[in-house]
């Protein structure tokens, strides 16, 4: 029964799990997998997130994704400012509930180019992704899920379900997605502005094609400014918002990020307090040393799940390499 309960409890959290919604809270890492065009520097980076969430004390799923991006430059070009410059990137994404009941995944490789407007390290950009996403559903494991198993004296041993869903149903489907932005790298300043528009060939999402099947185009906008002070205090504040018909994901960072003298390299250390909206209050910290960032954060659910006596906690851990 436990196990039943906790699916449903999964299925009703879905639309959490989908591999290009806000399922990771450090969205100033992750503005590439939101809108590749924000590719905002001339280093290559990877990023790796890792969200576990409970309902009921219970692990509901289980969220990674690795993050690379590059840009295709020489040496020389990197350092020269006010140059345009292409960039690539690639990465892979996964969620996966307790005993394997839904497993998705989902991969996606991308370009973008970025020109700069003026002297002052401001830039106009366009990019576009290509991704694959696969979505697995079985119950074959789970005792009852499904009446058609049972007669009146108990389970059928061995007898297989009528419901396509209990049989390991699988699905997938590729996704472009396009996004332009603005942004700026000034010296005590950094800022961007970008607008996204995701599954823009409105793939089908079941072998029946219909238009209620269709999926209908996420779009998003991403902003993010940060301030550091001639200490090398750091203020930063970003978002990201997707509307995907009615459905809507936003979220919003607070973060104040201080150095650590004394230590070869550079260090710091911040903390922050992100909002995801009608959702959950996300405090984080976070933790650097030369070019190596951790963050760990922490959802305290504010949304109206709560009052039905569920109690949701989500922990989660980032980490970016720039190199």
């Amino acid at each position: 029964m436990r196990k039943i309960y906790t699916l449903l409890i999964f299925l009703a959290a879905t639309g959490l799990a989908r591999g290009q919604e806000i399922n990771f809270s450090r969205v100033q890492d992750m503005t590439i997998w939101y809108n590749q065009s924000l590719k905002t520097d001339k280093q290559n980076s990877l990023d790796l997130n890792y969200r576990s969430v409970t309902f009921g004390g219970q692990i509901a799923y289980n969220s990674v994704a690795a993050l690379f991006s590059m840009p295709l430059v020489s040496k020389a070009a990197k350092d020269k400012p006010n140059s345009g410059y292409l960039s690539f990137s690639a990465g892979a994404a996964s969620d996966k509930t307790n005993d394997g009941i839904l497993n998705n995944d989902l991969g996606t490789l991308g370009l973008s180019y970025a020109v700069p407007l003026g002297r002052h390290e401001t830039y106009l950009s366009a990019g576009f992704q290509a991704q694959y996403y696969q979505s697995n559903f079985n119950v074959a494991g789970v005792t009852g899920a499904f009446g058609d198993q049972f007669n009146n004296y108990g389970p059928i041993e061995g007898a297989p379900s009528m419901d396509r869903l209990a049989a390991g149903w699988s699905y997938g489907h590729f996704n472009l997605n396009a996004g332009v932005s603005v942004f700026s790298n000034g010296l005590h300043d950094k800022w961007y502005i970008g607008g996204s528009m995701m599954q823009v060939n409105q793939p089908y999402a079941y072998k029946i094609k219909s238009d209620s099947t269709r999926l209908k185009p996420i779009v998003g906008i991403q902003g993010g400014y940060k301030f550091t002070t001639k200490e090398d205090d750091e203020i930063g504040f970003y978002m990201a918002m997707n509307w995907e018909g009615p459905a809507y994901r936003h979220y919003y960072e607070l973060i104040y990020t201080k150095p650590i003298p004394g230590v070869a390299g550079g260090a710091a250390v911040g903390v922050g307090l992100g909002y995801r909206y009608d959702d959950a209050l996300v405090p984080n910290i976070e933790l650097r040393y030369q070019k190596l960032t951790l963050g760990v954060l922490y959802d305290v659910n504010i949304s109206t799940i709560s009052a039905s006596g569920i109690a949701r906690d989500g922990l989660e851990m980032a980490i970016k390499m720039d190199f």
